[in-house]
Order: structure tokens, then C-alpha cells, then sequence
């Protein structure tokens, strides 16, 4: 009888196997289904209007160019916000969805309020409405009338734009307009853009849970220092702030600013790297990593600050010695930093003449004219004062060559006012100027000519000349070849005193009142220009020494300063 109650608890035993193992395989099976019908609902609910995530970029094959590596250093992400990790959050398509409908007509008197497009970007009171901003540089995409358009710093862009893809766009007006380089062309653009990426500084990501846009900047205390320094690497990059702060833009690389002196300010650490603070003379720079090593730079004993305010303060000891309207400017040409002392306008007598003259290797450069162009002397352009042609025949013929070569040496007002007309006149001559930044020249008419109006300060004089000597003012060969020309001019103020090793060139004018003289010189220690105007002076015949004596202090006060920019601190 046990053996039977044994035999039957086994078969009792066997089948509650058989059945838990059954039920375990069913909702096995249920689950399997269960997931893939939540796949199919996803895919279905992806393909949809609902927001789902996506990774950026094209889907590639073995027939498509991989674009992956033409990212582009203006699409780079430096919000110290990316990177977010959000935890348990649950986002359902029903509850983010929006039903468009029609706007009621009439529409709110508040709907239009100003102060509606001053809060709301997006709002439809703006001429232009927000659609998304990039994360870098303050590019903008802004609709209007259903177009797309490119803003930066809240302006319609004008330019070229690098898309993610690598192909280059150029906006006019925020539009684009039609110009682009495509992928085929962007080879010999790629290997400057790696090094650029090389320098990108990296902001370390926050992770914190949902916070509110522009939350998370970073922030840091700067702190004054004060240090001269000779920078060495051109593979930096220059920041408008310490990276990951609030309206921070590259600037520039290092490359341009090789043994350039720079003055240190300040010094801030941001994420465990330290950056440092750099102008140039009193002009801003920018921040630029610290280097502890003193390798991408050295300190030295040159500060360009004391070099500029040594010559301020001999230009006003000098000028107050002088009875007459004065006005200095001098500028580094190696760095650009300028000091004006008493800047004001002045007549500038024969020194319109390099303005002139500028203009007309503008348009040799350009090919509107050549050196052998030829112009006829008429009677219209015979004026008196200075030069040697005025007595000529009419219908002389003259190259233009020839007739700068008068200017040059002669100052010769006739062969002026032949190259005036040459070059088109005050209307060309004065847009042409002012794009180089002399806002304070004018150009109007002729010498000895009814409405004539010329007007310039010794700071476009001075700026003129330095533009000339580092080949910006129109570029090379023109500039050496203009340099030539003022260099067969004999007549001069502030080259009197100057010997020894330095080399320079000038163009002086005199007037009823005035005389005035701009210069460049070359010295062992750089090179530097300098512009002086006079006029009214209670005796005329001291000007040129007073103007010398000036002109002398300030070489051999540049020379002294700038001796030091080679002495290193150990």
C-alpha cells in the first residue's frame, strides 16, 4: 500500500511540473509578443509628427561621400549646458503635442504689443521670428513670409556660412544667395580647419537634472596681474572670454601674432585650465591659454604700454615749447598701437598728395590704369605753387608715371590735379580712404580750384604711412613701388636730425600757415611712423627746428624703449 501512495505522489509531482513549466513558456511567449508590438507602435510613432531623438548627420553608403569629417569650427558646441544627463524623466508624444488652428480675427490689441517682441522673440509682432540659435558665435535662424534667413549678433548676416556638412554658403542680407563650395572644393580649406579644431578649448559637460536655458555658465573671478610678454606660438586660439562663459566668440588664432609683445592683465581658471588676459598696447586682444612653462610665450622686459606713454609724454613736452596749433600722432607699425596728442584737422597742404597718390596704386593694382597711361596738359590744369610743369604747352603729354615722379619731387601742384582727375576725383578718392579708415580726410576738388575742400589730422597721416610700409594699403608690389616714389622726395622735418642706421621716407606740405610732415623710419628696433602738423604759429620760421628737435626725441626714445623687448626675464 506505501509502494502504491509513493507511485502516485511521483505522477501527482511530475504533472505540477509539466503545467508550471507550461505556464512559464506562455508568458514567455506573451512577452515576446508584448515587445514586439511596442517596436512596431515606436517605429510607427517615430515615422509620425511626434518629436522623437535623432543623431545629426547622413545616413552613408559606399556610392556617398562621407561629409563626417568636414565639421566645421563654427558648428561646434560650447554651451557648458550640452551633455545634459536627464534622469527619470518620461516624455509622452500626447502631452508635448500641439493642434494648430487659425488665429482669431481680430487678433488682441496685446497680440502686437511691443512688449510682446521684446520678451518673445518668436513672437509674431517681430518682422523676423526665432526659430532656433546655433551654439556658437551668436548665429541665429530667423522666418519671415515663410523664408529662412541667417542673423549673427541680431543682425541680418552678410558672408560665408560653413553648414554642418562642410559646404560653404554666402548670405547676403540673411538670404541666401545662391553662392556656395561644395564638398569638391573644401580639400584645401580642411587642413586649416583641423588645426583650428587641435586648439578648440574643451568645457568639461554639466550633469545635473532638468534646468532652465542659460543656467550652468560658467563663472569665474579674474584676477589683476600686470606683465609684459613676447608670444612665440602660432597654434593658440584667442577667446573674447574665458571658454564657457556667457557671450564668448573666437577671436583669432596666434598665427598673425608671433613675437608679438603683448601686455598679461588678468588670470582666471575655468575648469582646471588658467587662462590669461592679452591687449596689445591699450587695444584688447583677447584670452589665450596660460602657459606656466613659458613656452608659448616668454616675459620681457618691453612693455609697448611704456613705449606709448613715454612718447605721449615727449610729444606734449614738445608741442607746448611750440608757438602754434599742433597735433602728433605716432603708431608702432609692428602692433598698430597709435598716440594721438592734441588730434585735430588741419588743412595738410601738399600731404593731400599721398592720398592721392594711394588711390592711384589702387587703381594700378585693380588694372583700371597702368604707370604708361597717358594724359594730356590743358590750361584747365595749370595752377600756381609749387612744381615745374604749369609753364608747359598745352597738350603736353605726360604718363601718369611721370607725372608721380613730379609729385614726388617737386610736390608739383599741376601734375596733382592731372592725377586727381586721372583717378576719378573726391568721389572716388574719399570712399577709397575711408575704407581704410581715414574718416577724417576729405578730398573735395582741386588745387587753386573753386570749392575745393581738403581737410585731414595727423592720425590718418600717420596710420597712411604705417598701412604703406606693412603692404596693406594696397598690397605688393604697389606699396614698395609707392614707397620708392616718397623716397625721392628731398624736402622734409622730421628726418633732419635722423642718421645713423635708420632709414626713412616722408612727404611734407606748406601752406599759408601751415607746415606739416608724416614719415616713416626704420630703425634696428623696429620700424615706426609719426605725423606732425602746425599751423598759426606766432613765428613761422622756428617751425622746422621745434618740428626736428620732436621728431628726434622720439627716435631715440623708441629706440631705447624697444631695446628691451629682446632682453628675456630668467
Amino acid at each position: 500500500m506505501n509502494e502504491s501512495m509513493n507511485h502516485e505522489e511521483q505522477t501527482v509531482s511530475k504533472d505540477t511540473s509539466r503545467m508550471i513549466g507550461l505556464a512559464v513558456g506562455v508568458l514567455a511567449l506573451i512577452g515576446v509578443v508584448f515587445l514586439l508590438f511596442n517596436f512596431k507602435k515606436h517605429s510607427q510613432v517615430s515615422q509620425g509628427n511626434e518629436p522623437t531623438f535623432t543623431l545629426p548627420g547622413p545616413l552613408l553608403s559606399k556610392d556617398t561621400v562621407d561629409y563626417s569629417s568636414f565639421q566645421e569650427l563654427p558648428t561646434l558646441n560650447w554651451n557648458p549646458n550640452r551633455g545634459i544627463l536627464i534622469e527619470d524623466l518620461q516624455v509622452e508624444p500626447e502631452a508635448v503635442s500641439t493642434t494648430s488652428g487659425e488665429l482669431p480675427e481680430p487678433l488682441p490689441w496685446f497680440y502686437f504689443s511691443p512688449n510682446v517682441a521684446k520678451v518673445s522673440p518668436t513672437s509674431m509682432a517681430n518682422e523676423y521670428q526665432l526659430l532656433e540659435r546655433e551654439p556658437f558665435n551668436d548665429y541665429a535662424w530667423y522666418t519671415k513670409a515663410g523664408e529662412r534667413y541667417l542673423f549673427k549678433d541680431g543682425e541680418p548676416y552678410n558672408g560665408w556660412y560653413h553648414t554642418r556638412f562642410g559646404a560653404l554658403r554666402h548670405y547676403q542680407d540673411g538670404a541666401f544667395d545662391g553662392m556656395y563650395i561644395s564638398h569638391e572644393n573644401l580639400p584645401r580649406f580642411q587642413a586649416r580647419r583641423e588645426r583650428l579644431q587641435t586648439m578648440v578649448p574643451q568645457v568639461r559637460p554639466k550633469f545635473f537634472f532638468v534646468e532652465q536655458s542659460g543656467e550652468g555658465q560658467v563663472t569665474a573671478k579674474p584676477e589683476p596681474v600686470s606683465y609684459p610678454v613676447l608670444y612665440k606660438n602660432p597654434e593658440r586660439i584667442i577667446l573674447s572670454t574665458p571658454p564657457g562663459m556667457e557671450g564668448m566668440t573666437l577671436v583669432d588664432t596666434t598665427e598673425i601674432y608671433v613675437d608679438m609683445p603683448m601686455e598679461i592683465v588678468e588670470e582666471v581658471t575655468v575648469d582646471e585650465t588658467a587662462w590669461v588676459h592679452a591687449y596689445i598696447g591699450y587695444e584688447e586682444l583677447g584670452w589665450l591659454p596660460k602657459d606656466d612653462t613659458f613656452t608659448d610665450y616668454v616675459q620681457t622686459y618691453y612693455s609697448e604700454r611704456e613705449l606709448l606713454d613715454t612718447i605721449e609724454a615727449i610729444a606734449w613736452e614738445e608741442i607746448e615749447q611750440i608757438a602754434a596749433r599742433v597735433g602728433v600722432s605716432f603708431i608702432n607699425n609692428e602692433t598698430m598701437a597709435q598716440v594721438d596728442v592734441n588730434n585735430q584737422a588741419f588743412f595738410p597742404a601738399s600731404t593731400q598728395k599721398i592720398f592721392v597718390l594711394g588711390e592711384l596704386y589702387h587703381q594700378y593694382s585693380t588694372g583700371e590704369l597702368s604707370p604708361d597711361t597717358e594724359v594730356i596738359l590743358t590750361n584747365a590744369d595749370k595752377v600756381p605753387g609749387a612744381g615745374i610743369i604749369q609753364e608747359h604747352a598745352d597738350g603736353t603729354v605726360f604718363t601718369l608715371d611721370e607725372l608721380v615722379n613730379l609729385v614726388a619731387i617737386y610736390s608739383d601742384n599741376t601734375a596733382a590735379n592731372m592725377l586727381i582727375d586721372a583717378v576719378g576725383g573726391g568721389e572716388v578718392i574719399n570712399p577709397s580712404m575711408q575704407g581704410h579708415g581715414f574718416y577724417d580726410t576729405e578730398v573735395t576738388g582741386k588745387y587753386y580750384h573753386d570749392g575745393t575742400w581738403f581737410t585731414t589730422t595727423p592720425h590718418d597721416a600717420a596710420r597712411f604711412f604705417a598701412l604703406l610700409h606693412n603692404n596693406e594699403l594696397n598690397g605688393e608690389p604697389w606699396d614698395e613701388l609707392l614707397i620708392e616714389k616718397f623716397q625721392m622726395n628731398t624736402h622734409t622735418f622730421l628726418r633732419t636730425n635722423i642718421w645713423g642706421d635708420t632709414y626713412s621716407w616722408n612727404k611734407s606740405g606748406l601752406g599759408g600757415t601751415e607746415q606739416n610732415d608724416a614719415a616713416t623710419f626704420v630703425t634696428p628696433y623696429g620700424s615706426y611712423s609719426l605725423a606732425v602738423y602746425t599751423a598759426e604759429p606766432a613765428y613761422y620760421g622756428a617751425i622746422p627746428a621745434q618740428v626736428a628737435q620732436l621728431s628726434s626725441r622720439i627716435h631715440e626714445a623708441f629706440n631705447t624703449v624697444r631695446s628691451n623687448l629682446w632682453l628675456t626675464v630668467e
